[in-house]
Parts: C-alpha cells; structure tokens; sequence
C-alpha cells in the first residue's frame, strides 16, 4: 500500500508539471501547429529518467524512491497517449508531415534524451 501511494503521489505531481510544461510551451510558441509542450515534456522526462536511471541510488527498481520520482513523477509527466492523439489530430487536420515529425522525431529524440540523461550521471557519479 505505501508503494501505491507513493506512486500516486509523484503522478499527481507529475501530471501538475506537465500541464505547466505545456502552459510555458503555449507561451513561448503562442501561434504553433506543433505541440511543442508535449514534445518538451517527452523529452525533458526521457532526460532525467535516463540520469535517473544511472544513479547507484536508484537501481533497485522497488525502491521507494524509483517508486516515486520514475515510476510515479515521470510516469505522470510524459504523455505518449497525449503524443499519440496530438499526432492523430495533426493527421485529421492535413498535417502529414508534423504528425510523422511529432511521432517519429518525439521517439527518436526521447531516446538521445534518455541517452544523454544516463551519460550524464555516468559522468557525474561514475
């Protein structure tokens, strides 16, 4: 129980940062086509759970706290439904090109993120 209630609570707090990350996106990029905060939300999340990911603290994956920064703050924070449908809408509105940008690049990027995220900590805490 007190696994799920951590995980509850990081989500909730997660999903409050994704909604601010899209917020801050909307006002940089005021008049885009692209969901540029979805895409930023993706990313950023890709990062630190790779720099997560590398940290001896957190390798045990059952740990409380994986439990809730990764599994519950991280998991409320990205958004691959919200990256689905928001590539679905740019399809059903005749954006062909930024719906395959949205989804392929917000993969591929996610990944170099990821990447990036964990060899950061490799350098950092060795």
């Amino acid at each position: 129980m007190r696994n799920s209630f951590l995980i509850f609570l990081g989500g909730g707090l997660g999903s409050v940062l994704r909604y601010w990350t899209v917020l801050a996106a909307q006002r940089v990029w005021p008049a885009a086509t692209f969901p540029h905060g979805v895409l930023v939300a993706n990313l950023l999340g890709s990062f630190i759970l790779g720099f997560l990911f590398a940290l001896p603290a957190m390798k045990s994956r059952d740990a409380s706290l994986w439990l809730f920064a990764a599994t519950g703050v991280l998991g409320g924070y990205t958004t691959f439904s919200t990256l689905a449908n928001d590539s679905w809408q740019l399809l059903l509105n005749n954006h062909p090109g930024i719906a395959l940008l949205n989804a392929a690049g917000s993969i591929l990027a996610g990944i170099a993120a990821a990447a990036c995220g964990w060899q950061l900590a490799r350098v950092l805490f060795g």
